[in-house]
């Protein structure tokens, strides 16, 4: 922003707060600011305060900042609350964790000490030459298991990933979970997910595997790969086939990506409004950049309760129950005959009777609380699945009964698509695209995507119409 810019932004910007809805012309009258000043001050607004173009029916240009100005990085109360929900579970978090593997510090030590005095009676009682050699490298294995009880990240790393199928058969993105250092050593075949440690799995069992986390700027990063790709333009029905989201949310994102990328807003003689990027496509650089992945190309991770197998699962039940069990019998059964006082009652009653109580607490209060996003997730993954089958047919006009049709067609190895749970996913990607459905003589639920089928066929003719002009020519000076 230059110094002429900041003189007017103060001006345009108590403007829009005071405006709301308004053209270029609008604020420069009002406000006295020259029209470029005014078009640049905007621009600069959209940067900095969530906006959406509207286009009306003469072809002109609103910018709609909404009730009140709200910043683009502004948080809700919401927002504020479930971060500090999150740094809360963060805390209970490690500092469980700390006490889990203080128990199973516990037991290591036990174990070390009757696995050690096993080896050193078999070597001692042999004549073996590489015996020395023998405790080293056991001493190093031990070692190595004992350093696993602290790796509380269960994961490899957030760039190690493959591929999954949940339930219904939808194909995601998963983590590699972190394998244990015997399996590792032992098994150098089969899946991460069939040598994950055991310590790992106990952490998993209460606190659950983490979802594979989306790069912040991915979105722009996507976008600016895809303006490259297709001359610099793009629609809001385009934005929403990359991200998935709302109308509004792709408006709005649209105005940060002209501010961003020095865009410009454009309406094309059939009243489509889009975006040129031109500029964007002149550099220097050809590296390739991000990979464009549509919205239905890539499915919601699973919300899984441990990442564990079933087996695994059962026997960390298991030795959880036997603690459980045992320290109540110190507490109130018969155990506690043969106590020796308060530090006897308290330290193998009390302490593990909690610490396994909360063992099972936490997993079964999770499960509660992972209900409702399982099924939030299952429909956002058949949403995926209709707007592929929306815009690849990029048909105007479907029936409840060909959109099922051609969704199931699209992915025969995921589940078979009801019309049922199709007309009740399609009532939010109606309103999402500005659509309609009506009933048709046949009495047929039928879904009409007038604008959607306007947008990508302009835009698909404005593509074709521009001549490539993204060559920056030879260098004709150069600064010493």
């Amino acid at each position: 922003m230059n110094t002429q810019e900041k003189q007017y932004f103060p001006i345009l910007e108590k403007y829009a707060n005071k405006h709301k809805q308004f053209t270029i012309n609008d604020a420069s009258s009002v406000t006295g600011v020259p029209l470029l000043e005014t078009e640049y001050s905007i621009k600069d607004l959209m940067e900095k305060y969530d906006c959406k173009l509207k286009v009306t029916e003469n072809g002109d240009l609103i910018y709609d900042f909404g009730p009140h100005l709200k910043r683009r990085d502004a948080k809700s109360f919401a927002e504020y609350f479930n971060q500090f929900l999150a740094l809360v579970w963060w805390g209970f978090s490690v500092f469980y964790k700390f006490i889990i593997s203080a128990f199973l510090v516990i037991y290591f030590i036990v174990f070390l000490v009757i696995v050690l005095g096993i080896v050193l009676a078999v070597l001692s009682g042999g004549k073996n030459d590489n015996g020395s050699k023998g405790v080293g490298n056991l001493l190093y294995v031990l070692f190595r298991v004992f350093w696993t009880i602290f790796e509380w990240n269960t994961i490899m790393g957030h760039n190690r990933t493959y591929r999954k199928r949940d339930s219904y058969g939808y194909n995601y993105r998963h983590y590699e979970e972190k394998q244990g250092f015997l399996s590792s050593i032992s098994n150098k075949g089969g899946s991460s997910s069939d040598n994950k440690g055991f310590v790992a799995s106990v952490y998993d069992f209460v606190f659950g595997p983490p979802r594979v986390q989306i790069n912040p700027l991915a979105n722009m990063q996507e976008m600016a790969t895809f303006l490259r790709d297709h001359k610099g333009l793009v629609s809001t029905s385009e934005i929403q086939a990359l991200a998935g989201w709302s109308r509004d949310d792709a408006k709005n994102f649209m105005t940060n990506t002209l501010a961003s990328f020095n865009g410009k807003a454009e309406i094309s003689d059939q009243g489509v409004l889009y975006g040129d990027f031109s500029e964007l496509l002149r550099r220097k650089d050809k590296v390739a950049g991000a990979p464009i992945i549509y919205y239905w190309d890539e499915y919601e991770p699973e919300y899984e309760l441990t990442g564990n197998k079933n087996l695994r699962d059962l026997g960390i039940f298991a030795m959880n129950a036997f603690n459980l069990i045992l320290s109540g019998l110190v507490i109130w059964g018969p155990l506690a005959v043969y106590g020796s006082g308060f530090l006897f009652t308290l330290f193998l009653g009390w302490i593990p009777f909690f610490y396994s109580l909360v063992f099972f607490t936490v997993p079964a209060f999770r499960w509660l609380y992972l209900q409702p996003k399982r099924r939030q997730q299952h429909l956002l993954n058949v949403r995926k699945r209709l707007m592929m089958a929306i815009f690849q047919e990029q048909s105007a006009m479907l029936t409840l009964n060909q959109l099922t049709a051609i969704a199931n067609k699209q992915h025969p190895n995921e589940e078979k698509l009801k019309p049922g749970l199709v007309e009740k996913v399609m009532m939010d990607v109606i309103q999402d695209f500005e659509g309609e459905s009506f009933v048709n003589k046949n009495a047929e639920v039928v879904y009409k995507f007038e604008n959607l089928d306007l947008e990508l066929t302009e835009i698909e003719r404005l593509r074709d119409q521009k001549k490539d002009d993204n060559q920056l020519g030879n260098v004709i000076f150069e600064s010493k």
